[in-house]
């Protein structure tokens, strides 16, 4: 019996356990995989908040209110509005918290960062001087925190299989070998189901294709637990797809992991030289678009998700490398000689054949876009499309992130299919889906930013009721 269980120990979990810890609570976490982090090995750890001193200190006037709105505006109204609400309040002061704790803010931060719809002014952060591995420093920030309070212990290598639960009430957590685990309060951290391919196909069945590109450990059990109790799962029809994955030959279902290898999408990043074609060898969208939204939304209207971009031997030449991170022209070469993703071909018939792609459609499609036919009215066309060899690769819509999370009040207890609450359990992080705090697009920095805050909140929370009492 302890003071309170944390079932997760990714971002929002250590989060919950330092403030724990700060409490002087008794506290338990219990993690399923071997190691503290979660997906925060991975991420790029971008986190947003308004008012913080950062900003301050910047000379940037900010406010909850207007990142709320800015946060609705791109979800299009399709994320809930309380939990929108409880994150961008609380964000100021867990990223203030952050900066206490001696996080190694970029000196960047805050930015507008051009991967997603931009906000309407700087308020996103990461750590650290790489911008693409920014959960690293947030991970070892905590996990450092969370050393300095022996109030709180952490079990590796534990699931949970089940809840303990009497009248409507959570007691603590079965795990997974059986033995039983008490707590006056649980706080479930147990992240996303990003990796299960069988939920994936049931909770977003018009995209079952997505490719995974989370680490393997996020397969939902947290969610699955709540829906046996009859919690509903709410905004899993928000998928909305990333860009740019590319189809991992050795694992199917998922993705080469995006800091290995990447098609790069984002023209604020790189302009294109080459075209984007369907099955059929046609164009879908002005591939120089500089809204993330817009080419996402043209992506989900493909069979399976899947798209080629195509260029030839001078723009491979002329061009910055459409393979990333860091992929010399070299590194391109190599991979194309293995013929596993990355394809260079004699004629525009052979790379059809290789890409799945309708031979006669792209024939079609490279002679028009060679004479300057174009109906999406693109501004950057530097090179014709007629040299060979002839390149190209596939990409699939990928899946980073959970979208749907279970239906939960405003002190994040999961409700039943009758609203009631469940009491003695409390929902943070990725669990709770991208979608409830994004709608249908991705709002930057309200996935790592929210597990963060509403991490620390629910312990503070907790704490001032005098739950622990």
């Amino acid at each position: 019996m302890t003071d309170l269980l944390i079932v997760g120990g990714g971002n929002a979990g250590l989060a919950a356990a330092v403030t724990a810890g700060e409490l002087g609570l008794d506290t338990v976490v219990v993690e399923k995989t071997d190691r503290l982090g979660g997906q925060l090995h991975w991420s790029s750890g971008h986190f947003s908040a308004a008012g913080t001193g950062l900003q301050h200190r910047g000379g940037i006037a900010d406010t909850a209110e207007e990142h709320q709105r800015d946060v609705e505006r791109l979800a299009h109204g399709r994320g809930t509005p309380e939990l929108i609400e409880l994150a961008t309040r609380e964000a100021a002061a867990a990223v203030d918290w952050l900066e206490e704790l001696g996080f190694p803010f970029s000196a960047e931060s805050p930015a507008l960062v051009s991967g997603h719809e931009l906000y309407g002014k700087p308020r996103t952060y990461w750590g650290g001087d790489d911008p693409r591995t920014g959960g690293i420093p947030i991970m070892q920030t905590l996990v450092d925190a969370l050393e300095r309070h022996p109030s709180v212990s952490v079990v590796l290598g534990t699931a949970m299989k089940d809840l303990i639960g009497e009248n409507r009430t959570v007691r603590g957590i079965v795990a997974g070998d059986g033995h039983e685990m008490r707590a006056s309060r649980t706080i479930l951290a147990t992240g996303g189901y990003a990796a299960s391919r069988e939920l994936i196909a049931e909770l977003q069945q018009h995209f079952t294709d997505a490719l995974t590109g989370c680490l393997p450990h996020a397969t939902g059990e947290g969610l699955q637990v709540l829906r046996r109790l009859g919690v509903p799962v709410v905004a899993a029809d928000t998928y909305v797809p990333t860009m740019g994955m590319i189809p991992d030959p050795d694992r199917p279902g998922f993705g080469i992991p995006l800091h290995v290898a990447r098609y790069t999408v984002n023209a604020a990043q790189r302009r294109p030289w080459e075209i984007w074609v369907d099955r059929d060898g046609r164009r879908f969208v002005d591939e120089g678009t500089e809204s993330p939204f817009e080419r996402e939304q043209a992506l989900m209207g493909l069979p399976g998700l899947r798209m080629a971009a195509i260029w030839d031997q001078t723009i491979f030449e002329a061009a910055s490398p459409v393979i990333g991170p860091d992929w010399t022209r070299q590194d391109m070469i190599d991979e194309s000689e293995r013929g596993r993703w990355l394809h260079r071909c004699d004629t525009l018939d052979e790379l059809a054949d290789r890409l799945e792609v309708d031979d006669a459609g792209l024939r079609s499609t490279v002679a028009e876009w060679t004479t300057g036919v174009d109906s999406f009215g693109r501004a950057h066309r530097p090179r014709p499309i007629e040299s060979p060899p002839f390149w190209g690769v596939s990409s699939v819509g990928g899946m980073l992130l959970s979208r749907g999370g279970p239906e939960v009040d405003g002190d994040l207890r999961p409700v039943d299919a009758d609203g009631l609450p469940i009491d003695g359990v409390h929902c943070v992080g990725e669990l709770l889906g991208m979608g409830q705090f994004s709608g249908d697009n991705f709002a930057g920095g309200m996935s790592v930013g929210p597990a963060l805050s509403l991490g620390r909140w629910v312990v503070r929370m907790l704490y001032e009721r005098g739950v622990f009492r």
